[in-house]
């Protein structure tokens, strides 16, 4: 019985819905050839067999219109026809057509100084929630649109040195609205050392009188003369001044910067807005042009999607960018962008773009770009790039790129050059070639051996890892290459101020005068021992093992008295002889200060 009941229930529910759909999606052809509103809607109510029923003050009866259409929707044909500001409800056959409900609504007024009563230009007039915003023009005139079918709506006004002035809107309809500013009062700092009253000394007269001395018959005392003590004056340089200039001129510079990427308006608004103001998401086709809308540099969004850059504040997890992400201040999470990431004050997660990554404050996680990261605050993690890392801070972590850069060291660059100007103690620098201006290595060496006559070779790196750069010549003398040069690789220990030791691994090419077409080559491993005579001369000693490849027929070392080994092979295809022996090395160097 409850199912015979139910039946015709959902019948009556259900048929006028299906009636209503029906009449909008019923299909219509027609050609309305310059005809006025009222005939071309009798056209239509007889072509779709419906019924038209509205108020003539709400449509524009005399209007032409010149419409075609081929089997389209009544609903599409209505559209087109009316526009978005005629709306229609449906029953059955009849529509009824009448005006749509208003979506906006707007304030306007004027922003005046509290004491003074003067307009004030550019004030940011926002609304936190939906991001509506406005600024005063040259005569403190604003006008904002804010949307109807808000809840609640507390228009903020706000100025650079003036408080924040919060105004509720209660009434959700076109209205004016004036406004006053009080001065921000600033606390009054004293710049002035103030120092206490110096009061005069009285000194006493213990000069003899003159009876006494006339009475006095003692002879003449000799005067003692106190031993004065010469104290060594330390100098203390105090560049505090100059640190504190450098760092305020980087920060305006930077903010300068930051500030040329906004538009005009932005900046204003950025000046003014002391906010930290909230988006989850946000949509950019460009810097200026996002649901962000005007307030961009304010905003954080916890997901910004760029489809082709996008400025925002912050952003908290995950921010996409097809060629370019900006962000003014801080950037946690995953960043992506097609060119470019740049983040102004810093970055905390994983960072990846095409050609570069620029943090013009921290960074801290993984930075991988196809080109360049550059790191201008302290940096940790990982940065990983196809030809350029530069870290002007501190660098706690890793960088990978054919040339690494940074100031201060703090962990393991690998790469192709490696430039840092300090280092902490157990950073490594791992490449062809390696310098690090404060606590590195650097040798720069003058020996003789028993193959060379005279070697320079160049050192450079740090102890434990350092690149070596040779160059050898022996003047023509018989039975010895005529020059070569070579390169390799060392490590070094320290037992004192004055002693250390060493293990280098060198291979050289040498050539004859006139022939180039085989190069012989040479490989050496020597364990040398050094001795500081000063701080920045040492002599040093060392016995080597030697492996020579010799394809010049002249060349002969069976001689040599620690011969361990000749033979006569291939070597790389072509016939050569080989010999191994034991030989030394000794001379002078040459020490940066460590």
């Amino acid at each position: 019985m409850k199912k015979l009941i139910t039946i015709p229930l959902l019948f009556f529910i259900v048929f006028p819905a299906r009636a209503q759909s029906s009449s909008l999606e019923k299909r219509v052809s027609i050609n309305i050839s310059n005809q006025p509103l009222e005939l071309a809607l009798k056209m239509l109510e007889k072509e779709a067999e419906v019924h038209f029923s509205y108020n003539p003050r709400v449509l524009e009866l005399d209007k032409n219109i010149n419409y075609k259409a081929e089997s389209r929707t009544l609903d599409h044909i209505l559209n087109e026809i009316l526009g978005p500001s005629i709306s229609y409800k449906v029953h059955g056959t009849h529509i009824i057509l009448q005006k749509a409900p208003k979506r906006d609504f707007y304030i306007s007024g004027y922003v005046r100084d509290g004491e003074s009563g003067q307009e004030i230009k550019n004030v940011s007039i926002y609304e936190p929630q939906t991001l509506a915003s406005a600024l005063t023009n040259t005569h403190g005139f604003y006008k904002i649109k804010l949307p109807v079918q808000q809840k609640d709506i507390d228009l903020k006004f706000s100025k650079k040195d003036y408080d924040l002035l919060i105004q509720p809107i209660n009434n959700r309809s076109d209205q004016k609205l004036s406004v006053e500013l009080q001065k921000t009062i600033k606390p009054k700092v004293l710049t002035a050392e103030v120092s206490a009253i110096k009061t005069p000394q009285v000194k006493l007269d213990t000069t003899p009188k003159i009876e006494e001395r006339l009475s006095s018959n003692s002879k003449p005392q000799p005067v003692p003369v106190p031993e004065m003590e010469v104290k060594e004056k330390k100098v203390n340089i105090d560049l505090s001044e100059e640190l504190a200039f450098i760092d305020t001129t980087y920060q305006k510079g930077k903010d300068h910067f930051l500030n040329w990427l906004m538009t005009t308006k932005q900046n204003l608004h950025f000046r003014n807005i002391q906010d930290s103001l909230y988006k989850p998401i946000q949509v950019s086709f460009l810097p200026f042009l996002g649901t962000n809308l005007r307030l961009g540099p304010v905003v954080t969004n916890d997901i910004s999607v760029n489809i082709i850059a996008g400025y925002t504040g912050s952003v908290r997890k995950l921010e996409v960018g097809g060629v370019a992400n900006f962000i003014r201040k801080d950037m946690t999470g995953v960043q992506a962008a097609g060119t470019l990431n740049l983040t102004g004050r810093s970055f905390a997660g994983v960072q990846a773009a095409g050609a570069a990554n620029i943090n013009l404050g921290t960074s801290s996680g993984i930075m991988a770009a196809g080109a360049t990261n550059i790191s201008v605050k302290d940096s940790k993690g990982l940065q990983a790039a196809g030809s350029l890392n530069v870290a002007l801070s501190e660098i706690r972590g890793t960088q990978i790129a054919p040339f690494n850069y940074a100031t201060r060291l703090n962990g393991l660059q690998i790469g192709v050059f490696n430039i840092a100007y300090d280092r902490t103690r157990n950073s490594l620098p791992i490449g062809f070639f390696s310098y690090v201006h404060k606590n590195g290595y650097r040798r720069l060496e003058f020996n003789a051996s028993e193959l060379n006559n005279t070697e320079i070779s160049f050192k450079t790196g740090v102890p434990k890892f350092y690149n070596i750069f040779n160059t050898s010549f022996s003047y023509g003398r018989p039975n010895k290459p005529l020059a070569g040069v070579g390169y390799g690789l060392g490590t070094s220990w320290k037992y004192g101020e004055r002693l250390g030791s060493n293990l280098d691994i060198l291979s050289s090419v040498y050539f004859q005068e006139g022939e180039f077409s085989y190069l012989d080559q040479h490989y050496r491993a020597s364990l040398g021992f050094e001795y500081k005579v000063f701080d920045r001369l040492a002599v040093f000693v060392a016995p080597t093992l030697n492996f020579y490849v010799g394809y010049d027929e002249s060349l002969d070392f069976s001689s040599y008295k620690l011969l361990l080994s000749e033979r006569t092979s291939r070597w790389l295809g072509e016939n050569a002889r080989t010999y191994t022996w034991l030989g030394y090395k000794f001379g002078l160097r040459l020490c940066n200060k460590s």
